[in-house]
């Protein structure tokens, strides 16, 4: 028990935000999202739109997300599930005047990447136009690219500055790029590219973990369990239904995105104030 106190003095527990039940939810709240932090100036944002399998249809084994630990299909199979999510997401952030909505065109840009770049026309004129760089990595060619795209169109001299985002990067911090471009990297994208949006989810100590970013709340982690161990309040919260019935527990806050450490402590302190029942990965 006092681990668990320790542990949640330095997480706040709060009940601010749900976890999203499908792609349809998941691309409005990270609209709604994206919105507020660009009302609130923001015009460089980074966003990550969950790549489980999980999160549509019922494959518990598709729960792994994150494609640096575990996704097996590679960045074109990823881009093959993010397109489509990413165009829904744009087209639910545009304010849709006149109730007429956006144009989203796509340009492939480097095809084994699963790289491109998305450009989401508003029918209220050019200032609400977004551009969105899907799936960009850490070779130069992107810094490069990125540089250009803010030139020509979110940064432009002279010019009302208009929205560009970055869709699921494929780097973590600094250390991605190694000793040439870090410092660029820092000083271009890390330091200017907040992370309005991020929903993650993976597996630890055999526990499914979903971590949620929404502005300007601060990261979320919560824990699917499932029909027996869930309280009767979770089992009526349809609004956090995730794969095969689970309900979404919330375990905790963090301010910054928690490290693997930090989970993991959170994972063992509930596991052992509630040793799980059938919620883990291999029971049945």
């Amino acid at each position: 028990m006092l681990a668990l106190v320790l542990l949640l003095c330095c997480c706040t527990v709060c009940t601010s935000l749900s976890l999203p039940s499908g792609p349809g939810a998941v691309a409005k709240q990270a609209a709604a999202s994206v919105r507020r932090a660009s009302d609130a100036g923001l015009n460089h944002q980074t966003v990550s739109l969950p790549l489980s399998e999980a999160i549509y249809g019922d494959r518990e084994e598709g729960f792994v997300a994150d494609r640096a630990i575990g996704w097996q299909g590679g960045p074109q199979e990823t881009f093959r599930y993010l397109l489509p999510l990413a165009i829904d997401f744009l087209k639910q952030f545009d304010r849709q005047a006149g109730g007429l909505p956006p144009r989203v065109s796509e340009q492939p840009l480097l095809d084994f990447d699963g790289s491109a770049l998305l450009t989401c026309e508003s029918a209220a004129g050019p200032l609400e136009d977004v551009q969105a760089i899907l799936q960009p990595n850490t070779d130069r060619y992107y810094l490069d690219l990125i540089e250009k795209v803010e030139a020509q169109f979110s940064d432009t001299p002279g010019k009302a500055p208009r929205l560009l985002l970055l869709v699921n990067p494929a780097w973590r911090d600094r250390r991605s790029w190694g000793f040439f471009d870090g410092e660029r990297a820092q000083r271009q994208l890390l330091d200017r590219y907040e992370t309005t949006y991020a929903l993650e989810q993976f597996v630890l100590r055999g526990e499914k973990l979903s971590l949620l970013k929404a502005h300007p709340h601060p990261w979320h982690v919560f824990l699917t369990v499932l029909g027996e161990e869930a309280t009767v309040e979770e089992s009526t919260r349809m609004d956090a239904r995730m794969d095969g019935g689970g309900q979404a527990r919330l375990l905790g806050t963090f301010d910054e995105r928690p490290e693997y450490k930090q989970l993991d402590e959170l994972v063992r302190a509930r596991q052992k104030e509630a040793p799980p029942a059938s919620g883990r990965i291999g029971r049945r």
